[in-house]
Protein backbone atom coordinates (compact mmCIF):
# COMPACT_ATOMS: atom_id res chain seq x y z
CA UNK A 1 0.00 0.00 0.00
CA UNK A 2 0.94 3.76 -0.63
CA UNK A 3 0.82 6.00 1.25
CA UNK A 4 0.97 9.68 0.65
CA UNK A 5 0.54 13.12 2.64
CA UNK A 6 -2.68 15.01 1.05
CA UNK A 7 -2.98 17.81 0.04
CA UNK A 8 -5.93 19.00 2.37
CA UNK A 9 -3.81 19.87 4.95
CA UNK A 10 -1.05 21.51 3.63
CA UNK A 11 -1.87 25.32 4.57
CA UNK A 12 -2.79 24.15 7.98
CA UNK A 13 0.48 21.96 8.01
CA UNK A 14 3.04 24.96 10.05
CA UNK A 15 -0.21 26.29 12.00
CA UNK A 16 -1.59 23.08 13.92
CA UNK A 17 1.77 22.22 15.01
CA UNK A 18 2.16 22.51 18.59
CA UNK A 19 5.83 22.51 20.13
CA UNK A 20 5.67 19.05 21.45
CA UNK A 21 5.01 18.12 18.01
CA UNK A 22 8.42 19.97 17.27
CA UNK A 23 9.83 18.22 19.84
CA UNK A 24 9.20 15.02 18.72
CA UNK A 25 10.62 15.57 15.04
CA UNK A 26 14.15 16.74 16.33
CA UNK A 27 14.17 13.55 17.99
CA UNK A 28 13.19 11.16 15.07
CA UNK A 29 16.53 10.67 13.48
CA UNK A 30 16.91 14.52 12.66
CA UNK A 31 14.29 13.74 10.20
CA UNK A 32 13.03 16.60 7.96
CA UNK A 33 8.74 17.64 7.70
CA UNK A 34 7.33 16.24 4.99
CA UNK A 35 6.53 17.76 1.53
CA UNK A 36 2.90 17.63 0.01
CA UNK A 37 2.99 15.04 -2.48
CA UNK A 38 5.84 12.76 -0.65
CA UNK A 39 4.54 8.95 -0.28
CA UNK A 40 6.54 5.92 0.62
CA UNK A 41 5.65 1.85 0.30
CA UNK A 42 4.27 0.31 3.76
CA UNK A 43 2.59 -2.77 4.16
CA UNK A 44 -0.87 -2.52 5.99
CA UNK A 45 -2.37 -4.89 8.49
CA UNK A 46 -6.07 -5.57 9.68
CA UNK A 47 -6.40 -5.51 13.15
CA UNK A 48 -9.41 -6.09 15.55
CA UNK A 49 -12.13 -2.71 16.51
CA UNK A 50 -11.07 -3.49 20.38
CA UNK A 51 -7.40 -2.42 19.87
CA UNK A 52 -8.31 0.75 18.02
CA UNK A 53 -11.09 2.08 16.28
CA UNK A 54 -9.47 4.22 13.23
CA UNK A 55 -5.96 3.79 11.86
CA UNK A 56 -2.53 2.51 13.87
CA UNK A 57 0.50 4.22 12.38
CA UNK A 58 4.13 3.19 13.20
CA UNK A 59 6.01 6.71 13.18
CA UNK A 60 8.82 4.93 13.15
CA UNK A 61 8.88 3.63 9.66
CA UNK A 62 8.69 7.03 8.00
CA UNK A 63 10.44 9.36 9.68
CA UNK A 64 9.19 13.29 9.60
CA UNK A 65 5.98 12.40 9.76
CA UNK A 66 4.18 14.44 13.05
CA UNK A 67 0.88 13.84 14.85
CA UNK A 68 -1.70 15.78 13.32
CA UNK A 69 -0.69 15.32 9.85
CA UNK A 70 -3.65 13.81 7.08
CA UNK A 71 -1.99 11.26 4.96
CA UNK A 72 -4.13 9.55 2.22
CA UNK A 73 -3.94 5.66 1.60
CA UNK A 74 -4.08 3.95 -1.52
CA UNK A 75 -3.07 0.77 -3.27
CA UNK A 76 -0.87 2.73 -5.87
CA UNK A 77 0.20 6.49 -5.66
CA UNK A 78 -3.07 8.13 -7.07
CA UNK A 79 -4.91 11.17 -5.75
CA UNK A 80 -8.09 9.42 -6.80
CA UNK A 81 -10.94 10.29 -3.70
CA UNK A 82 -12.77 7.72 -4.94
CA UNK A 83 -10.05 4.33 -3.85
CA UNK A 84 -8.64 6.12 -1.22
CA UNK A 85 -8.58 6.27 2.66
CA UNK A 86 -7.61 9.90 4.60
CA UNK A 87 -6.61 9.23 8.39
CA UNK A 88 -5.20 11.67 10.66
CA UNK A 89 -1.99 10.26 12.33
CA UNK A 90 -2.22 9.46 16.11
CA UNK A 91 -0.40 10.56 18.46
CA UNK A 92 3.29 8.31 18.48
CA UNK A 93 3.49 6.38 21.64
CA UNK A 94 6.75 5.87 21.58
CA UNK A 95 8.09 3.72 24.44
CA UNK A 96 10.63 5.26 26.73
CA UNK A 97 13.87 3.90 26.47
CA UNK A 98 15.73 4.77 29.24
CA UNK A 99 12.94 3.08 31.83
CA UNK A 100 13.92 0.03 29.65
CA UNK A 101 17.77 -0.14 29.77
CA UNK A 102 19.19 -2.95 31.37
CA UNK A 103 21.33 -2.65 34.04
CA UNK A 104 22.87 -6.54 34.27
CA UNK A 105 22.20 -9.02 31.45
CA UNK A 106 23.15 -12.56 32.53
CA UNK A 107 24.31 -15.11 29.67
CA UNK A 108 24.66 -18.70 30.13
CA UNK A 109 26.37 -20.63 27.06
CA UNK A 110 27.79 -24.45 27.03
CA UNK A 111 30.13 -26.74 25.18
CA UNK A 112 32.12 -23.76 23.76
CA UNK A 113 35.04 -21.84 24.58
CA UNK A 114 34.64 -18.16 25.17
CA UNK A 115 37.57 -15.88 25.66
CA UNK A 116 38.04 -12.05 26.94
CA UNK A 117 37.76 -11.07 23.03
CA UNK A 118 34.80 -12.69 21.69
CA UNK A 119 32.67 -11.72 24.79
CA UNK A 120 34.23 -7.82 24.70
CA UNK A 121 32.84 -8.49 20.87
CA UNK A 122 29.20 -9.97 21.80
CA UNK A 123 28.73 -7.14 24.19
CA UNK A 124 29.14 -4.58 21.23
CA UNK A 125 26.70 -6.63 19.26
CA UNK A 126 24.17 -5.80 21.47
CA UNK A 127 24.52 -2.82 22.29
CA UNK A 128 20.82 -0.78 21.01
CA UNK A 129 19.34 -4.20 20.97
CA UNK A 130 16.24 -5.16 22.94
CA UNK A 131 16.69 -8.73 24.70
CA UNK A 132 14.64 -11.22 26.13
CA UNK A 133 14.79 -14.12 28.90
CA UNK A 134 15.28 -17.33 27.14
CA UNK A 135 16.13 -15.53 24.16
CA UNK A 136 19.31 -17.19 21.78
CA UNK A 137 22.03 -14.81 20.84
CA UNK A 138 23.65 -15.68 17.51
CA UNK A 139 26.89 -14.35 16.41
CA UNK A 140 29.35 -14.69 13.30
CA UNK A 141 26.18 -16.97 12.44
CA UNK A 142 26.21 -19.43 15.43
CA UNK A 143 24.44 -19.12 18.67
CA UNK A 144 27.01 -17.80 21.31
CA UNK A 145 24.50 -17.74 24.36
CA UNK A 146 20.84 -17.71 25.96
CA UNK A 147 20.02 -14.92 28.34
CA UNK A 148 19.59 -16.09 31.64
CA UNK A 149 18.04 -13.16 33.64
CA UNK A 150 17.50 -9.58 33.03
CA UNK A 151 17.61 -6.82 35.97
CA UNK A 152 16.33 -3.44 35.75
CA UNK A 153 16.68 -1.27 39.05
CA UNK A 154 17.66 -4.46 40.96
CA UNK A 155 14.79 -6.48 39.99
CA UNK A 156 14.40 -9.07 37.69
CA UNK A 157 12.86 -8.10 34.39
CA UNK A 158 11.54 -10.40 31.28
CA UNK A 159 12.68 -8.39 28.77
CA UNK A 160 15.19 -4.60 28.30
CA UNK A 161 17.37 -2.28 26.23
CA UNK A 162 20.96 -2.82 25.72
CA UNK A 163 23.05 0.25 26.55
CA UNK A 164 26.92 0.98 26.67
CA UNK A 165 26.22 1.32 30.25
CA UNK A 166 24.60 -2.56 30.70
CA UNK A 167 26.99 -4.93 32.22
CA UNK A 168 27.11 -8.03 30.86
CA UNK A 169 27.51 -11.08 32.61
CA UNK A 170 29.09 -14.74 31.35
CA UNK A 171 27.83 -17.79 33.09
CA UNK A 172 29.50 -20.88 31.88
CA UNK A 173 27.62 -24.15 31.86
CA UNK A 174 30.71 -26.29 30.72
CA UNK A 175 33.49 -25.87 32.99
CA UNK A 176 36.39 -27.06 35.05
CA UNK A 177 35.47 -27.61 38.71
CA UNK A 178 37.78 -29.06 40.79
CA UNK A 179 36.34 -29.76 44.19
CA UNK A 180 38.75 -29.76 47.66
CA UNK A 181 37.10 -32.38 50.81
CA UNK A 182 39.26 -31.20 53.78
CA UNK A 183 39.51 -34.35 55.84
CA UNK A 184 40.27 -33.86 59.60
CA UNK A 185 39.09 -34.03 63.32
CA UNK A 186 36.02 -31.83 62.74
CA UNK A 187 34.44 -34.26 59.91
CA UNK A 188 33.68 -36.88 62.36
CA UNK A 189 32.01 -34.74 64.87
CA UNK A 190 28.27 -34.02 65.43
CA UNK A 191 26.79 -30.76 64.65
CA UNK A 192 24.16 -28.74 66.36
CA UNK A 193 21.10 -31.34 64.44
CA UNK A 194 22.77 -34.40 65.43
CA UNK A 195 24.18 -35.14 61.61
CA UNK A 196 28.11 -35.47 61.70
CA UNK A 197 29.64 -33.24 59.04
CA UNK A 198 31.13 -36.09 56.57
CA UNK A 199 27.11 -36.82 56.52
CA UNK A 200 26.65 -33.54 55.85
CA UNK A 201 28.74 -33.87 52.90
CA UNK A 202 27.14 -36.66 51.49
CA UNK A 203 23.80 -36.42 52.28
CA UNK A 204 23.15 -32.80 51.89
CA UNK A 205 25.68 -31.02 50.07
CA UNK A 206 26.99 -32.75 47.40
CA UNK A 207 23.35 -33.80 46.19
CA UNK A 208 21.96 -30.04 46.40
CA UNK A 209 24.62 -29.39 44.40
CA UNK A 210 24.75 -31.66 41.61
CA UNK A 211 21.21 -31.45 41.24
CA UNK A 212 20.98 -27.98 40.65
CA UNK A 213 23.43 -28.99 38.00
CA UNK A 214 21.37 -31.47 36.54
CA UNK A 215 18.64 -28.66 36.40
CA UNK A 216 20.81 -26.45 34.45
CA UNK A 217 22.13 -28.79 31.81
CA UNK A 218 25.57 -28.11 32.87
CA UNK A 219 28.51 -30.25 31.53
CA UNK A 220 31.18 -29.72 34.20
CA UNK A 221 34.42 -31.77 34.24
CA UNK A 222 34.54 -32.34 37.56
CA UNK A 223 37.50 -33.30 40.07
CA UNK A 224 36.93 -34.55 42.94
CA UNK A 225 39.77 -34.69 45.85
CA UNK A 226 40.19 -35.64 49.63
CA UNK A 227 42.98 -33.68 51.29
CA UNK A 228 44.37 -34.10 54.65
CA UNK A 229 47.49 -33.16 57.35
CA UNK A 230 48.61 -35.79 59.79
CA UNK A 231 51.02 -34.47 62.63
CA UNK A 232 53.61 -37.11 64.37
CA UNK A 233 55.13 -36.87 67.88
CA UNK A 234 58.61 -36.79 67.79
CA UNK A 235 58.39 -41.02 68.94
CA UNK A 236 56.87 -41.23 65.56
CA UNK A 237 59.15 -40.13 63.06
CA UNK A 238 61.19 -42.91 62.82
CA UNK A 239 58.15 -45.34 62.51
CA UNK A 240 56.29 -42.89 59.70
CA UNK A 241 56.81 -43.05 55.92
CA UNK A 242 58.62 -39.74 54.72
CA UNK A 243 59.68 -37.14 53.68
CA UNK A 244 58.35 -35.54 56.85
CA UNK A 245 58.40 -31.62 56.67
CA UNK A 246 58.01 -29.16 59.90
CA UNK A 247 55.74 -25.94 60.42
CA UNK A 248 56.56 -22.78 62.49
CA UNK A 249 55.88 -24.26 65.42
CA UNK A 250 58.13 -27.32 64.87
CA UNK A 251 55.98 -30.05 64.57
CA UNK A 252 56.17 -32.53 62.09
CA UNK A 253 53.85 -33.35 59.87
CA UNK A 254 52.63 -34.83 56.04
CA UNK A 255 50.12 -33.88 53.56
CA UNK A 256 48.03 -36.74 51.88
CA UNK A 257 45.71 -36.19 48.70
CA UNK A 258 43.28 -38.93 47.08
CA UNK A 259 41.27 -38.32 43.99
CA UNK A 260 37.94 -39.98 44.20
CA UNK A 261 36.96 -38.86 40.66
CA UNK A 262 39.61 -37.14 37.67
CA UNK A 263 37.91 -34.91 35.13
CA UNK A 264 34.57 -36.80 34.61
CA UNK A 265 31.44 -35.70 32.99
CA UNK A 266 28.98 -37.44 35.51
CA UNK A 267 25.16 -37.74 35.01
CA UNK A 268 24.48 -39.74 37.88
CA UNK A 269 25.89 -38.73 41.48
CA UNK A 270 24.85 -41.68 43.72
CA UNK A 271 27.59 -44.14 42.67
CA UNK A 272 29.90 -41.45 42.91
CA UNK A 273 28.77 -40.55 46.41
CA UNK A 274 28.19 -44.03 47.94
CA UNK A 275 32.25 -44.33 46.82
CA UNK A 276 32.69 -40.94 48.78
CA UNK A 277 31.44 -42.28 51.52
CA UNK A 278 33.02 -45.23 51.69
CA UNK A 279 36.61 -43.06 51.02
CA UNK A 280 36.16 -41.19 54.21
CA UNK A 281 37.14 -44.15 56.18
CA UNK A 282 39.50 -46.11 53.88
CA UNK A 283 41.38 -42.68 53.29
CA UNK A 284 41.54 -42.46 57.27
CA UNK A 285 43.46 -45.64 57.68
CA UNK A 286 45.28 -45.38 54.39
CA UNK A 287 46.90 -42.67 55.81
CA UNK A 288 47.34 -43.43 59.52
CA UNK A 289 48.01 -47.33 59.20
CA UNK A 290 48.57 -48.62 55.90
CA UNK A 291 50.72 -46.33 54.65
CA UNK A 292 53.72 -46.74 57.24
CA UNK A 293 52.76 -49.92 57.05
CA UNK A 294 54.29 -50.69 53.93
CA UNK A 295 56.79 -48.54 54.04
CA UNK A 296 60.89 -50.13 54.17
CA UNK A 297 61.13 -48.58 57.17
CA UNK A 298 59.38 -51.04 59.36
CA UNK A 299 61.44 -54.06 59.69
CA UNK A 300 58.93 -55.72 62.27
CA UNK A 301 55.86 -56.54 60.41
CA UNK A 302 54.20 -57.46 63.80
CA UNK A 303 54.14 -54.77 65.18
CA UNK A 304 51.32 -52.82 64.30
CA UNK A 305 50.09 -49.54 65.07
CA UNK A 306 48.38 -46.61 64.02
CA UNK A 307 50.78 -43.66 63.64
CA UNK A 308 50.06 -40.02 63.78
CA UNK A 309 47.20 -37.63 64.40
CA UNK A 310 44.67 -35.93 62.42
CA UNK A 311 45.01 -32.32 62.60
CA UNK A 312 42.10 -29.60 63.01
CA UNK A 313 40.12 -27.74 60.78
CA UNK A 314 42.43 -24.77 60.96
CA UNK A 315 45.75 -26.61 60.35
CA UNK A 316 44.55 -27.73 57.37
CA UNK A 317 46.98 -27.85 53.69
CA UNK A 318 44.65 -25.02 52.15
CA UNK A 319 47.20 -23.55 50.31
CA UNK A 320 48.71 -26.43 49.13
CA UNK A 321 45.68 -27.61 47.63
CA UNK A 322 45.27 -24.59 45.93
CA UNK A 323 48.31 -24.67 44.66
CA UNK A 324 48.21 -28.19 43.21
CA UNK A 325 44.75 -27.28 41.09
CA UNK A 326 46.35 -24.23 39.58
CA UNK A 327 49.47 -26.41 38.50
CA UNK A 328 47.47 -27.52 35.36
CA UNK A 329 45.79 -24.35 34.86
CA UNK A 330 48.29 -22.19 34.48
CA UNK A 331 49.16 -23.96 31.26
CA UNK A 332 45.64 -23.10 29.95
CA UNK A 333 46.74 -21.91 26.20
CA UNK A 334 48.26 -25.43 25.70
CA UNK A 335 46.24 -27.82 24.12
CA UNK A 336 43.32 -25.59 25.09
CA UNK A 337 39.90 -27.57 25.27
CA UNK A 338 37.56 -25.67 22.81
CA UNK A 339 34.18 -27.18 24.83
CA UNK A 340 35.11 -25.64 27.99
CA UNK A 341 35.05 -22.72 29.33
CA UNK A 342 36.26 -21.04 32.85
CA UNK A 343 37.49 -22.72 35.93
CA UNK A 344 36.47 -22.51 39.76
CA UNK A 345 37.88 -24.63 42.79
CA UNK A 346 35.58 -25.63 45.23
CA UNK A 347 36.87 -25.86 49.18
CA UNK A 348 34.50 -27.60 51.73
CA UNK A 349 35.60 -28.02 55.31
CA UNK A 350 33.89 -27.98 58.78
CA UNK A 351 35.70 -25.36 60.38
CA UNK A 352 34.70 -21.77 60.11
CA UNK A 353 36.60 -19.86 57.96
CA UNK A 354 40.08 -19.63 60.17
CA UNK A 355 43.55 -21.40 58.86
CA UNK A 356 46.67 -20.96 59.67
CA UNK A 357 49.02 -20.58 56.97
CA UNK A 358 52.94 -20.04 56.29
CA UNK A 359 53.44 -16.49 55.28
CA UNK A 360 55.90 -17.73 52.34
CA UNK A 361 53.30 -19.68 50.72
CA UNK A 362 50.31 -17.48 51.32
CA UNK A 363 52.54 -14.76 49.17
CA UNK A 364 52.96 -17.34 46.48
CA UNK A 365 49.11 -17.83 46.57
CA UNK A 366 48.13 -14.39 46.38
CA UNK A 367 50.64 -13.65 43.48
CA UNK A 368 49.28 -16.50 41.29
CA UNK A 369 45.52 -15.60 42.11
CA UNK A 370 45.63 -12.38 40.97
CA UNK A 371 48.08 -13.42 37.65
CA UNK A 372 45.70 -15.93 37.07
CA UNK A 373 42.17 -14.47 37.88
CA UNK A 374 41.65 -17.66 39.22
CA UNK A 375 37.90 -18.18 41.42
CA UNK A 376 37.78 -19.60 44.93
CA UNK A 377 34.53 -20.63 46.74
CA UNK A 378 34.99 -21.98 50.10
CA UNK A 379 31.97 -23.78 51.71
CA UNK A 380 31.85 -24.41 55.70
CA UNK A 381 29.99 -26.64 57.07
CA UNK A 382 29.21 -24.89 60.47
CA UNK A 383 26.89 -21.77 61.41
CA UNK A 384 28.95 -18.09 60.73
CA UNK A 385 31.25 -17.30 63.57
CA UNK A 386 31.21 -14.45 65.24
CA UNK A 387 34.22 -13.14 64.01
CA UNK A 388 35.20 -12.26 60.31
CA UNK A 389 35.71 -15.23 57.95
CA UNK A 390 37.41 -16.26 55.95
CA UNK A 391 40.53 -15.28 57.96
CA UNK A 392 44.23 -16.42 57.93
CA UNK A 393 46.90 -16.09 60.43
CA UNK A 394 50.66 -16.27 60.52
CA UNK A 395 53.82 -15.23 62.79
CA UNK A 396 55.64 -12.27 61.16
CA UNK A 397 56.92 -8.75 62.23
CA UNK A 398 54.17 -5.83 62.91
CA UNK A 399 53.90 -3.64 59.92
CA UNK A 400 54.22 -0.38 62.32
CA UNK A 401 57.70 -1.71 63.18
CA UNK A 402 58.73 -1.19 60.14
CA UNK A 403 57.47 2.70 59.68
CA UNK A 404 60.86 4.00 59.09
CA UNK A 405 62.02 1.37 55.83
CA UNK A 406 58.65 2.82 54.66
CA UNK A 407 60.66 5.21 52.23
CA UNK A 408 62.87 2.70 51.15
CA UNK A 409 60.33 0.06 50.19
CA UNK A 410 57.09 1.60 49.63
CA UNK A 411 53.80 1.95 51.21
CA UNK A 412 53.76 -2.17 50.49
CA UNK A 413 56.03 -1.67 54.00
CA UNK A 414 53.03 -1.31 56.11
CA UNK A 415 51.12 -4.69 54.53
CA UNK A 416 52.40 -7.79 56.70
CA UNK A 417 52.17 -9.84 54.01
CA UNK A 418 53.84 -7.68 51.48
CA UNK A 419 56.24 -5.72 53.74
CA UNK A 420 60.20 -6.49 54.61
CA UNK A 421 61.26 -9.76 55.44
CA UNK A 422 61.94 -10.48 58.73
CA UNK A 423 65.65 -11.27 58.55
CA UNK A 424 66.05 -7.49 56.90
CA UNK A 425 64.92 -6.41 60.49
CA UNK A 426 66.10 -8.79 63.27
CA UNK A 427 65.41 -6.56 66.02
CA UNK A 428 62.11 -6.42 65.51
CA UNK A 429 60.00 -9.59 67.20
CA UNK A 430 57.53 -11.59 65.39
CA UNK A 431 53.92 -11.24 66.11
CA UNK A 432 51.00 -13.55 64.90
CA UNK A 433 49.13 -11.56 62.30
CA UNK A 434 45.36 -11.85 61.19
CA UNK A 435 44.70 -11.44 57.18
CA UNK A 436 42.17 -11.11 55.15
CA UNK A 437 42.26 -13.46 51.73
CA UNK A 438 40.05 -10.73 49.31
CA UNK A 439 40.48 -13.33 46.58
CA UNK A 440 37.84 -15.57 48.23
CA UNK A 441 34.65 -15.87 48.97
CA UNK A 442 32.42 -18.19 51.56
CA UNK A 443 29.07 -19.48 52.07
CA UNK A 444 28.04 -21.33 55.01
CA UNK A 445 25.98 -24.54 54.42
CA UNK A 446 23.53 -25.24 57.94
CA UNK A 447 20.78 -26.53 56.27
CA UNK A 448 18.68 -28.54 58.97
CA UNK A 449 14.98 -29.72 57.90
CA UNK A 450 13.96 -30.25 61.38
CA UNK A 451 15.08 -27.05 63.07
CA UNK A 452 14.83 -23.91 60.90
CA UNK A 453 16.98 -21.05 60.89
CA UNK A 454 16.08 -18.34 63.33
CA UNK A 455 17.39 -14.75 63.64
CA UNK A 456 16.43 -13.82 66.42
CA UNK A 457 17.28 -17.26 68.01
CA UNK A 458 21.21 -17.06 69.03
CA UNK A 459 22.64 -20.27 69.00
CA UNK A 460 26.00 -20.89 70.57
CA UNK A 461 29.11 -21.46 68.24
CA UNK A 462 32.38 -22.57 70.21
CA UNK A 463 32.29 -26.61 70.24
CA UNK A 464 33.84 -28.75 73.01
CA UNK A 465 33.76 -32.04 71.79
CA UNK A 466 35.72 -33.83 74.04
CA UNK A 467 33.46 -32.63 76.82
CA UNK A 468 30.13 -33.80 74.95
CA UNK A 469 31.72 -37.41 74.32
CA UNK A 470 31.85 -37.53 78.13
CA UNK A 471 28.96 -36.73 78.77
CA UNK A 472 29.53 -33.90 80.91
CA UNK A 473 26.85 -31.66 79.57
CA UNK A 474 23.97 -34.01 80.38
CA UNK A 475 24.67 -33.31 84.18
CA UNK A 476 24.00 -29.91 86.33
CA UNK A 477 27.82 -28.81 85.64
CA UNK A 478 27.19 -25.39 84.39
CA UNK A 479 25.68 -24.51 88.05
CA UNK A 480 29.30 -24.72 89.51
CA UNK A 481 31.32 -22.55 86.75
CA UNK A 482 31.24 -18.83 87.68
CA UNK A 483 32.74 -16.39 85.72
CA UNK A 484 33.14 -12.46 86.74
CA UNK A 485 31.39 -10.17 85.19
CA UNK A 486 33.16 -7.54 82.80
CA UNK A 487 34.84 -4.39 84.88
CA UNK A 488 32.64 -1.16 84.34
CA UNK A 489 34.68 0.49 81.72
CA UNK A 490 34.42 4.39 82.14
CA UNK A 491 34.23 6.02 78.41
CA UNK A 492 34.40 10.02 78.96
CA UNK A 493 33.07 10.65 75.74
CA UNK A 494 29.59 8.33 76.48
CA UNK A 495 26.66 9.65 76.54
CA UNK A 496 25.88 9.34 80.66
CA UNK A 497 22.85 7.33 81.71
CA UNK A 498 20.86 9.77 83.88
CA UNK A 499 18.91 6.34 85.90
CA UNK A 500 22.99 5.68 86.72
CA UNK A 501 24.08 5.98 90.40
CA UNK A 502 27.20 7.25 89.09
CA UNK A 503 25.71 9.85 86.86
CA UNK A 504 27.05 13.12 87.39
CA UNK A 505 30.67 12.00 88.68
CA UNK A 506 33.69 12.30 86.82
CA UNK A 507 31.88 13.78 83.75
CA UNK A 508 34.08 16.23 82.28
CA UNK A 509 32.01 18.93 80.58
CA UNK A 510 35.18 20.69 78.70
CA UNK A 511 36.44 17.65 77.16
CA UNK A 512 32.78 16.71 75.80
CA UNK A 513 32.35 19.93 74.52
CA UNK A 514 36.01 19.90 72.93
CA UNK A 515 35.24 16.23 71.59
CA UNK A 516 31.81 18.15 69.72
CA UNK A 517 33.66 21.21 68.08
CA UNK A 518 36.31 18.77 66.64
Amino acid sequence: MSVSRSESLAPQYGRKRSNTVQSVLKSTLSALPLNYGDHKLLTTWVHDTKDSPTVIFNQGHWPGVAEGDMLQLSVQPSFDQSSSLLFIVPKDETVKKTEWEAEYVEFTFQDQYMGRNEMWRLDQHLVGQCVYVDQEISFIGVVSARVHSIYIGGKSVSTGYVTSKTKMVYRSLSAKVTIFIQVCRELWEFAGDGERYNEKIAHSFLPTLFSKWRESGTTHIVTLVLISRVFYDASEIDYAEGPLRQDDEGRWYKDFFKVITDLEVIHEWKPTLVSLKDSFWAFQRDILLAHHYHSSAVKDRDNVRLVGQLSYAHDGPILEALNLSFNPMETHYIDRSLSLTGSSTIIITPGTGYFRVSRRLLRLTTTRILDQGFAIDLVSLTKPPLHQSPIFCFTGVDPEQRSEMASRYGSRVFDPLWGGDEKESPECSRTTIWWEPFWMSISFWDRQMDLPFREDRFVARAKMHEIEMLGLLDHDVLSSIELPFLPDLYDPFATPNPNSRNYGEGTNKIMADKFDME
